[in-house]
């Protein structure tokens, strides 16, 4: 960073944090998310599209399985009218993806945090079959929502040893009760995918502690190994 070159130390200290130098997965679901949600809004198929991904109750209901995915693909709604907040839906799930992403991918390496993003959203979608009703819903939030839930579990019960990170964590719990509470006054937010989704989230970090920093556990296993092979080291006395 002193020699002016502040691409290249970033890419230094994540390397040093364990972060790969690759496209990650994050930025893969963000670019997929946006270029279909934006195909989607602007352009003259974007009904197609989303007849073809939203969360239609009654297509899932005759087997069309996928939908419980594909939903968090498109954003918004394809009436010109709702032009703005569709942009806005998109732009603040994405920020929160853009967010919390790159910790769960540190936490856990970028294939399990795929698996954890795929299982909040088919949470969210459950629940939102299930518990909301049958207007066919679209976005990301229950999968977020999951990652926010994910996240605070894992912080709570595992503690792990990233103290950048942590520091936003814990300010997801605030973010998360004013999101519920404003789905509860908007008409129109599909709540239940977003308690869905956090529930799975929640399960999820609670069960399954970071594998791929180190937690007080990790640290603790490691101090009582490092002692206990120091116990075992023999000392030889020089017999003069």
């Amino acid at each position: 960073k002193e020699t002016g070159d502040p691409n290249a130390a970033r890419r230094y200290f994540a390397r040093g944090r364990g972060e790969s130098s690759l496209l990650s997965v994050t930025t893969v679901l963000i670019a997929a998310t946006v270029i279909i949600s934006l195909s989607a809004i602007l352009s003259a198929e974007g009904l197609f599209l989303y007849d073809a991904f939203q969360l239609d109750k009654v297509a899932v209901a005759r087997g069309e399985y996928w939908r419980l995915w594909t939903v968090t693909l498109v954003h918004g709604s394809p009436d010109p009218g709702f032009f703005v907040p569709s942009l806005g839906h998109l732009f603040f799930n994405m920020y929160a993806l853009y967010l919390t992403g790159p910790i769960v991918e540190r936490w856990y390496g970028p294939a399990r945090f795929l698996l954890f993003y795929l299982l909040c959203a088919a949470g969210g979608s459950i629940a939102s079959f299930t518990f909301g009703g049958e207007a066919p819903s679209v976005g990301a939030s229950g999968a977020i929502f999951g990652l926010f839930g994910l996240l605070l579990a894992a912080n709570r019960f595992h503690h792990p040893v990233d103290r950048g990170s942590r520091m936003l964590v814990s300010q997801l719990g605030f973010l998360v009760i004013v999101n519920i509470l404003f789905g509860f006054a908007i008409p129109n937010i599909d709540n239940a995918a977003h308690i869905g989704g956090l529930v799975t989230g929640l399960w999820i970090g609670t069960v399954w502690p970071p594998t791929q920093v180190e937690t007080i556990a990790t640290l603790w296993q490691r101090t009582r190994d490092a002692v206990a092979r120091r116990a075992k080291v023999p000392i030889f006395v020089p017999v003069l």
